[in-house]
């Protein structure tokens, strides 16, 4: 007997929607230029610098704490997910630290994601009523919380490459798969907005 079908509409990211599952890593609001920076003590001068010279100083505007990240050895990884029906029946979690997905080259991509519960229970499944699928439109990226549940963006343009930051020992114990389709007689279809 066929999967049943559980169709789940696209929505724009933005920092309130995607809080239940993580961080969006995008300018908010007060960014701090450089000499914000100074003034704060954040930054310092090795020499005396006259005000006038900080014109030329004054180059970047600074968001910080946009994101928390696990406290424990990170690496980075270079993900070019591969273009794919906007289908899938499986799902990953990782049970103790963080995910983050940094886009490239501004291409746009898909991610689902259902909340974390039961990080604890490595038997636990993703309560498919409530997975969402957001638009990353290439300019923003995320950062998920422990145990929430997320399949590999899907393209929608020709390529989206990342940069990816994951624990170190992912593999040993952190990463939790589950099939959607054996446990839960399920399978996961994204709908676009404009698509009928």
């Amino acid at each position: 007997m066929p999967a049943t079908i559980r169709e789940v509409t696209s929505e724009p990211l933005t920092p309130d929607t995607f809080a239940p599952f993580g961080d969006v890593l995008a300018p908010g609001d007060g960014g701090l230029d450089n000499r914000d920076l100074l003034s704060m003590g954040y930054a310092r001068m090795s020499d005396d610098v006259d005000d006038a010279r900080l014109d030329d100083f004054d180059v970047l505007d600074y968001w910080g704490g946009i994101a928390t990240i696990s406290r424990e050895a990170m690496r980075l990884g270079y993900l070019r997910p591969k273009k794919r029906a906007l289908a899938f029946s499986w799902f990953e979690r990782h049970l103790k630290g963080t995910q983050t997905f940094v886009p490239l080259n501004g291409a746009r991509s898909v991610i689902a994601v259902a909340p974390p519960y039961d990080a604890d229970d490595p038997a636990a499944v993703p309560k498919l009523d409530e997975v969402r699928a957001f638009v990353l439109d290439g300019s923003m990226g995320v950062n998920l919380h422990p145990g929430t549940w997320h399949w590999t963006p899907f393209p929608l343009d020709a390529r989206s490459d990342f940069i990816i930051l994951v624990r170190e020992s992912v593999a040993e114990d952190d990463l939790n798969f589950i099939d959607l389709e054996k446990r839960l007689d399920t399978r996961i279809q994204i709908t676009m907005p404009d698509q009928s």
